[in-house]
């Protein structure tokens, strides 16, 4: 798999000046992680920065979606800012893989391959559809993970990079949700229900996830304080059953409520 590469110079200064330098990441080695957990936490942080590059790639292409669509001026700043954040993000995530020792791998493919019929639609009707996929529910599910993990990390340098990458998420969410809102007047009523297929196949893969994570779990112990996790969120992880918890708590507090107000959910 190819990997992130660095520059300097000029490219250097710029990447600094727009994202800035990442937290003080020295205590963050690999001999400080126990052997048994260490292939699971490099792991877990080069798959996040695979994650984040990928949200580089939809985010620009977003930024392009509001331009063809011709949307008022004030609206391309938000999106112009969501890009930079990725950018810091993926830079987050690339220094404590390499902390970890371990090589930062860009997606594979690498290239952003959209369906063809997607391409083919009106930016207007794309620039809706990644605000609602992207902005509204990604963004808002991944804010309640990376709070979760926050509230939880003990390890510095990681508890830093988790405060850094939360006060640029939560914002992406409420420009996702207002532009969403606003949008969706262009269209007519008749196409809601079009919406809401799009709503539920962005939901899917989250909730089978949660329900996989959740079929052997007694309901008695489907509570967050049966599941504290002390070993792993100390190296930024949340385990399958914790995450299910988070992912309902957060659809059910944040998401749901949303897309009800836009009556998006079916």
């Amino acid at each position: 798999m190819r990997t992130l590469k660095h520059t300097g110079g000029l490219f250097q200064r710029l990447h600094q000046k727009t994202v800035g330098t990442p937290p003080e990441l020295t205590s963050l080695r690999p001999e400080a992680v126990p052997p048994e957990l260490l292939p699971r936490v490099r792991r877990t942080w080069q798959e996040r920065a695979q994650s984040e590059f990928r949200s580089i790639q939809i985010l620009t292409r977003f930024l392009t979606e509001v331009v063809g669509s011709g949307d008022p001026l004030e609206v391309y700043a938000g999106a112009v800012e969501a890009v930079e954040d990725e950018v810091r993000h993926t830079a987050l995530c690339a220094a404590v893989c390499e902390a970890l020792g371990a090589p930062v791998l860009l997606p594979e493919p690498l290239p952003l391959l959209d369906p063809e019929g997607f391409l083919k639609a009106p930016m207007p009707e794309r620039a809706l559809a990644t605000a609602l996929t992207m902005l509204c529910i990604n963004e808002t599910l991944s804010v309640g993970y990376i709070e979760d993990l926050r509230a939880r990390c003990t390890q510095p340098g990681l508890r830093a990079v988790l405060d850094t990458t939360l006060a640029d998420e939560g914002e992406h969410g409420d420009y996702g949700w207002a532009y969403a809102d606003v949008s969706l007047q262009r269209f007519p009523a008749s196409t809601r229900k079009d919406w809401r297929h799009l709503v539920a196949q962005t939901l899917a893969p989250h909730q089978e996830q949660a329900r996989r994570a959740l079929a052997d779990v007694p309901q008695a112990l489907r509570v967050l304080e049966a599941h504290p996790e002390p070993e792993l969120s100390h190296w930024g992880i949340l385990g399958p059953v914790r995450q299910a918890l988070v992912f309902e708590r957060t659809f059910q507090e944040r998401v749901a409520p949303r897309l009800r107000k836009l009556e998006l959910l079916g």
